[in-house]
C-alpha cells in the first residue's frame, strides 16, 4: 500500500537530528574533515547511528563525479607482506567511510597504470600503492586531474614528483636492527639475501645492512642475490623459491657465514627450507632474520626473529594523508616514517663457538 511505503532517511534528516546544516553533512561524508569540528563530527556520526543512514553511493558520484572508493595497487598478494598491509589498508580505509579497490601490478609499467586509468575513469581519487612504481612520472597527469597519491616505502626526498604524501619503516635502520642483533649473539661473520629486483626500499635495506657492517667492523659484506629472476620481478611471486634456490650458494661463501638476513620474510621462509634440504639446523648451524613480520614468521618451527612493521599505524596515516589531501590539493609532500621493531624468536641464537670464522 502507498501509505505504508517506510520514508527514506536523507541527508537533511541527519541534518536536523544533528543541528547541523546539510553542508556540513556533506563535509562529513565526502572526508572533508578538516572544515568540520570535533564535535560536530561527533553528533553527525551519533545521527547517522542513529537514524540508519546508508547515503547513496550512486546520487553522490552523480552530483560530485567522484566514488567514496579508494585505488590500492600491490605487486602480488603472493607476497604475505603486501597482503597484509592491504588488509590494514582497508581497515583504515572503512572507518573512514572508504571502500578500497586491489589490483595486482606484477611489478609491471603497463599493468600499474591501466588499473589507476581504469579507477580514475570510474571516479576514484584517491590511489594508494604499496611499492616503488615502475614509471612514476605519469603521476603528474593523473594529479592534474584532480588524483591523489599516497606511496609506500619511498621517502619525500626520492620522489620526482611533488605534492604527493609517502609512508615508510625506517628502512635502513631495519636492517642495521638486524646486523646488531646478530653481532650482539656473537655473530662476526653475517650475510645478506636480497633479490636483484631492487626498488628504493630494498635499497635502503641493503645499505643499512653494509653500513652496520661497517660501523661494528664485521668485515666485508656477504651478499647473495640472483641476476635475471623473471618470476620475482613479477610481483615478488618467485621470492620463496629464491630463497630456497640460494641456500646452497650461501653456505660455499668464504667465511661461511653463521647469520643470514633476507631482504624481507618470505625470502627467509625460503631460505629456511633449502638450508632444510641441506641438512643444516636453524638457527643451531645458522641464525636466520626476516623482515616484515607476517603472520607465517610466528608460526614457523622454530619461529622467525625477524623485525615489525607497525601495519596499523601506516595504513591510519595513508588513509588520514588522502582525506587532507582531497581537502587541500595544495598541501605540500610529507612523509611518514615509522621505527620498526625487533621481534626475537627461535630462528636466531648465540652463534656456537665452532662456527664461523
Amino acid at each position: 500500500m502507498p501509505g505504508s511505503r517506510k520514508h527514506r532517511i536523507t541527508i537533511r534528516d541527519v541534518a536536523k537530528t544533528a543541528g547541523v546544516s546539510t553542508s556540513s553533512i556533506s563535509n562529513y561524508l565526502n572526508g572533508r574533515l578538516n572544515h568540520l569540528r570535533q564535535e560536530t563530527i561527533e553528533r553527525i556520526r551519533n545521527s547517522i547511528e542513529v537514524l540508519d543512514y546508508s547515503p547513496s553511493s550512486i546520487a553522490r558520484q552523480l552530483k560530485t563525479g567522484h566514488t567514496p572508493m579508494l585505488g590500492l595497487l600491490i605487486p602480488s598478494v603472493a607476497n604475505p607482506y603486501h597482503a597484509e598491509l592491504a588488509l590494514a589498508l582497508d581497515a583504515a580505509a572503512q572507518e573512514k567511510g572508504y571502500r578500497t579497490v586491489l589490483g595486482n601490478g606484477l611489478r609491471n609499467a603497463e599493468r600499474e597504470w591501466a588499473f589507476i586509468e581504469e579507477l580514475v575513469n570510474y571516479g576514484v581519487r584517491g590511489i594508494i600503492v604499496t611499492s616503488e612504481l615502475r614509471n612514476p612520472q605519469l603521476m603528474r597527469a593523473y594529479m592534474k586531474r584532480g588524483v591523489a597519491f599516497v606511496l609506500f616505502d619511498l621517502l619525500t626526498s626520492e620522489l620526482i614528483v611533488e605534492g604527493i604524501d609517502t609512508v615508510s619503516i625506517d628502512n635502513s635502520l631495519a636492517t642495521a636492527m638486524a646486523v646488531d642483533h646478530l653481532a650482539a649473539l656473537g655473530h662476526k661473520t653475517i650475510a645478506y639475501v636480497t633479490s636483484s629486483t631492487l626498488p628504493a626500499n630494498r635499497i635502503a635495506r641493503l645499505n643499512g645492512y653494509t653500513s652496520a657492517l661497517e660501523r661494528l667492523g664485521l668485515g666485508q659484506p656477504l651478499i647473495i642475490s640472483q641476476d635475471g629472476e623473471p618470476a620475482i620481478t613479477q610481483g615478488d611471486s618467485g621470492l620463496a623459491l629464491f630463497g630456497q634456490s640460494v641456500a646452497a650458494p650461501l653456505m660455499k661463501l668464504q667465511p661461511r657465514p653463521s647469520a643470514v638476513i633476507a631482504m624481507n620474510d618470505i625470502l627467509a621462509i625460503g631460505l629456511f627450507a633449502g638450508l632444510h634440504k641441506l641438512g643444516l639446523n636453524v638457527p643451531k648451524d645458522v641464525s636466520l632474520v626476516g623482515i616484515d613480520d607476517i603472520q607465517l614468521a610466528g608460526l614457523m618451527v622454530p619461529s622467525l626473529t625477524t623485525i615489525r612493521h607497525d601495519y596499523a599505524g601506516m595504513a591510519k596515516s595513508a588513509i588520514e594523508s588522502l582525506q587532507s589531501r582531497f581537502a587541500d590539493r595544495n598541501l605540500p609532500s610529507r612523509e611518514y616514517i615509522f621505527a620498526p621493531e625487533l621481534i626475537a624468536r627461535e630462528s636466531s641464537a648465540v652463534r656456537r663457538p665452532d662456527k664461523n670464522i
